[in-house]
């Protein structure tokens, strides 16, 4: 009886040894770097995940609706950086972006 009570805490610990807590974060954007050359074309890169998908918006005018980028929606993350292009008018106001990510 002795030994059952010295050998249960033991087995206790070591299942409990295996077991690993993660604190899951909530999803939140990627920092996105952004670049615009003197034609006005603006290029936008970021890290994506495996398992998200992205969309980049636009605002044209601050406080404007947020829009999707043409050809910038629901982008499947590779785990590696993801590059997204728009050409806009370099005489226009510069428009604002944000990258989003989604689980599918």
């Amino acid at each position: 009886m002795i030994r059952l009570f010295t050998i249960l805490p033991a087995a206790i610990l070591l299942l409990l040894a295996g077991c690993v807590s993660k604190v899951v974060e909530e999803d939140r954007p990627p920092q996105m770097m952004i670049a615009q050359n003197s034609d006005g074309d603006v290029t936008m890169t970021w890290e994506s995940e495996l398992g998200l998908v992205y969309t980049v918006y636009c605002q044209k005018t601050k406080g404007g609706d947020w829009v999707a980028l043409q050809g910038a929606s629901r982008l499947r993350g590779t785990g590696e950086t993801m590059t997204v292009r728009d050409r806009s008018n370099p005489r226009m106001p510069a428009r604002r972006y944000r990258v989003l990510p989604e689980k599918p």
